[in-house]
């Protein structure tokens, strides 16, 4: 019942935070607002969690995961239903000003609750952290994928705020569930003893937190360039959206099979490794790269590269899951709550920075030197987090062997897959 009720909380969310997309520009627009302006708001609600998440995890058995976890789930769908009066808001400052105060609030809502859901599976179910965060990841992908539909839906139903309460509404309603369902983790209100600035005295903590951010980055980077790069093979509106639809599709399918890999193989170094790499090459065939001029710039092979993306993707943040936990271990952390409060903040922080840069790389990128050169760009960028992949875990693999032959294996214990 915890999985389940995480699942569907991590869906409405999902949907929630997608559900604007489709119509709320358009609004805005209405309402005297630039361009400009209403990507400051949408970007917004990842600049708030790569602030709050840290602050939320180093505080996680203080405040207490069960509490935090539904105040969050009550704080986000309270916004989203607030979020559905704007439209009666006055045009200009005061609608702007709304908008930025509600996606904030719904921001802190949402950070509170994956950062406490993060740390609830991994206290949970320490030996399947994989697997059950990837199942949260394709709950939360989905209803990132079916938010703008169901927005764009239910907007041409009953106009701009039946979105925002019918989902906002089922969101109260399961956080007041998630009362009842939620048992207290074991260890919760007790001292806290790490600190997340700590963690990045390691070098593991690094390369994966490396990893999580490029990854968003990249799929961010699409964003706000991809269907104008569509726009020469002359394709429906309709069209366009499955097409958009492939990569979170494949990574919501694949991303459960991963995070069994990750938790029963001892190969997670191997996974991030693989993923980086056929993330690589995935956007050498998006752009396609005008290096490689034997790759036609035909649909065909841009699909070829979704596909390869969403298969792989999740290979770069899944694993890393258990990598933070295992390097917190190493540094000296116990393997408690309060250290999964802080990996999962710094996790979240990661994947937001990612989210937060991407677009503004992407528009940026586009600018200047054009799709083809951009996606080329973000290419490089995981080749680089592959070929640093490789280098970091053999010098690692080496270092283990070396300290094996004058000591004890000082590895942290089982409950925590080994790289």
């Amino acid at each position: 019942m915890v999985v389940f009720s995480l699942v569907l909380s991590n869906f409405l969310v999902g949907c929630c935070f997608s559900l604007l997309a489709p119509f709320y520009p358009q609004e805005a627009e209405k309402k005297d607002v630039s361009n400009l302006v209403t990507g400051f708001i949408f970007s917004s609600f990842e600049l708030t969690i790569f602030v709050s998440s840290p602050v939320f995890g180093n505080f996680m058995t203080r405040i207490g995961p069960r509490f935090m976890l539904i105040a969050g789930l009550l704080t986000a769908g309270s916004c989203a239903v607030l979020f559905g009066t704007l439209d009666r808001c006055p045009p200009g400052t005061p609608f702007i000003i709304i908008s930025f105060a509600c996606r904030c609030v719904e921001a802190l809502g949402f950070s509170a609750f994956i950062t406490s859901g993060f740390a609830i599976i991994s206290s949970e179910f320490p030996k399947n952290v994989g697997t059950v965060f990837a199942l949260l990841e394709t709950a939360d992908g989905i209803g990132l994928m079916v938010g703008p539909a169901l927005g764009g839906a239910l907007y041409e139903l009953g106009g701009y705020g039946l979105g925002f309460y019918v989902l906002g509404g089922l969101t109260l309603a399961t956080g007041g569930i998630m009362i009842f369902l939620l048992p207290e983790t074991q260890d919760a209100h007790q001292e806290r003893k790490g600190k997340v600035l700590t963690l990045l005295k390691s070098p593991f903590i690094w390369f994966s937190v490396f990893s999580i951010a490029v990854a968003s980055l990249g799929i961010m980077f699409l964003d706000p360039t991809f269907s104008k790069h569509l726009k020469q093979f002359d394709l429906s509106p309709a069209l366009i959206g499955l097409i958009f639809v492939i990569t979170p599709g494949l990574y919501g399918l694949t991303s459960p099979f991963w995070g069994y890999i990750s938790d029963t193989k001892n190969m997670n170094g191997r996974l991030i490794f693989l993923g980086n790499l056929m993330c690589g090459i995935s956007y050498l065939l998006i752009g396609p790269s005008p290096y490689l001029p034997f790759i036609p710039e035909k649909l065909w092979v841009i699909i070829i590269g979704l596909v390869i993306l969403g298969t792989f993707i999740s290979l770069c943040m899944v694993p890393t899951l258990n990598c933070l936990l295992q390097g917190a271990v190493e540094l000296g952390f116990e393997n408690n709550l309060d250290t999964y409060g802080i990996i999962s903040g710094l996790f979240n922080s990661a994947f937001c920075l990612g989210s937060f840069t991407g677009p503004m790389v992407g528009g940026v990128l586009i600018d200047y030197i054009g799709f083809n050169y951009g996606a080329t760009a973000v290419s490089g960028i995981h080749f680089f987090a592959a070929i640093a992949c490789c280098f970091f875990f053999i010098s690692r693999h080496l270092k283990q062997h070396a300290r094996l032959d004058i000591s004890e294996d000082i590895l942290p214990s089982s409950s925590i897959p080994q790289t």
